[in-house]
């Protein structure tokens, strides 16, 4: 595709989701990199790193690695995850919502109401998902850069039963109204990859044969209650944003069509916005893809919007002049970046000056990633200050030298494995 080189203008316009004004269409997306407290809640750090991104220009935040519910804080399958489902945080929370509006970015909190299949399994919290599926992932399909020694298995989940599922679904709405009250300007509900809404969404990982299985109108039912009960507490101007897979890229999985229906079952209830992710643990390379805008050359993206009325978000696309042509040929209304908000916290700054050339692009090795799986703070190889933001300059050690093969080998000992089993489930030697 031709790319205009005065594309990326296009991510500097503005534009509303709901009653809510973004300055403009270039959005953090979500990632379990804020280093919170031990307890939970936002740590000086989780503050200093959203606050730099802030002040770097993005339009909007979405505020991932988040819980917002008791189980999904109980099971969370790593450990950094902020609580947004905690009262006593609330003062803690307004702290933060307030440190980004000061730069005048806006901010959505993302609920998440389990982790399904992929959660840290526990004799408190026994897994529960839609149906009894659990996830298998080969070893090639994992990320570039994080390598393994053999494929992936996670352990059965149970059927979730009906009170589960309406108690989950009242706590999400419950945190939606806390997440309003400390000054969230939204609330996105995550049903993506194959955490526990997700579960619901495909006929391939749903058998149920009640209210909450079959149909396209039954696998949506979980979400359509969620944006019921949000909207009944927080009333009609503010944004509930969903996410959800756009495609699950494996054999007889769900496609575009039958997922854009389920985002068009929704949007009836009132839906704000949508924001695609691709994959899910099965395929899980495609989440954090080596090549930009795949959801735009695939075509899902387009599926969607021909679907919906609401706000389309995609993302995953790097390059700033790409990133602009997909909001200017309409395929989306705004963008979502993770890995280049690690990479570099001025990216919209950058393009806003036109200072393209000087943006500190993301190598894709995902180091952040490799990190996050061994239990390691957050660091970027581009990046110095990445993880180390509540710092005044100067006043930190260096980084450490992120050498890629002894982090790759060290994947591969006892240790690295128990790692990763503690993300994606046990061992499968085949």
């Amino acid at each position: 595709m031709n790319v205009d080189t005065h594309a990326a203008d296009t991510l500097l316009e503005p534009f509303s989701i709901n009653e809510l004004p973004v300055a403009n269409r270039i959005v953090m997306g979500p990632m379990a990199v804020l280093a919170p407290d031990p307890d939970g809640r936002p740590s000086e750090q989780t503050i200093a790193f959203l606050s730099a991104r802030a002040k770097g220009g993005v339009g909007m935040i979405i505020l991932g690695g988040t819980t917002g519910t008791r189980r999904a804080s109980a099971e969370a399958p790593v450990k950094a995850v902020v609580r947004l489902e905690e009262e006593r945080f609330s003062p803690d929370l307004e702290r933060l919502t307030g440190a980004v509006h000061a730069h005048g970015t806006s901010i959505i909190a993302q609920l998440t109401a389990g982790f399904g299949t992929m959660a840290k399994p526990s004799d408190d919290w026994p897994l529960i998902a839609a149906s009894p599926r659990n996830v298998v992932i080969r070893r090639d399909q994992f990320p570039r850069g994080i390598p393994v020694p053999a494929d992936r298995v996670t352990a059965m989940p149970r059927e979730a039963t009906i009170e589960e599922i309406h108690e989950l679904q009242r706590e999400l709405a419950a945190t939606a109204s806390r997440c309003q009250r400390v000054g969230f300007d939204g609330v996105e509900i995550a049903a993506h990859m194959s955490y526990f809404l997700a579960s619901f969404l495909s006929s391939r990982k749903n058998v149920r044969s009640d209210d909450y299985g079959g149909s396209i109108e039954n696998r949506a039912r979980v979400l359509v209650d969620i944006v019921r009960l949000i909207r009944e507490q927080v009333g009609p101007s503010f944004p509930i944003g969903l996410r959800l897979s756009a495609n699950e890229h494996v054999d007889g999985g769900q496609g575009p069509e039958e997922y854009a229906a389920i985002a068009q079952v929704v949007e009836r209830e009132g839906l704000d916005y949508v924001a695609l992710s691709d994959g899910n643990y099965e395929s899980m390379y495609r989440s954090a893809p080596a090549t930009d805008a795949p959801a735009v050359e695939h075509g899902e993206a387009q599926v969607f919007r021909a679907a919906l009325s609401c706000p389309l978000i995609v993302g995953s696309t790097h390059d700033p002049r790409r990133a602009g042509q997909v909001v200017a040929d309409g395929h989306a209304d705004a963008v979502m970046f993770v890995r280049p908000m690690i990479a570099d916290p001025e990216y919209a700054n950058k393009i806003r000056d036109g200072r393209l050339e000087k943006i500190v692009r993301c190598d894709r090795d995902n180091v952040c990633m490799r990190r996050m799986i061994m239990g390691m703070p957050i660091r970027c190889p581009v990046n110095p200050r990445m993880g180390r933001e509540s710092r005044p300059p100067g006043k930190h050690p260096p980084i450490e030298r992120l050498i890629k093969a002894p982090i790759e080998q060290a994947v591969l000992t006892a240790t690295g494995s128990e790692r990763i089993m503690s993300l994606v489930g046990k061992v499968s030697r085949k």
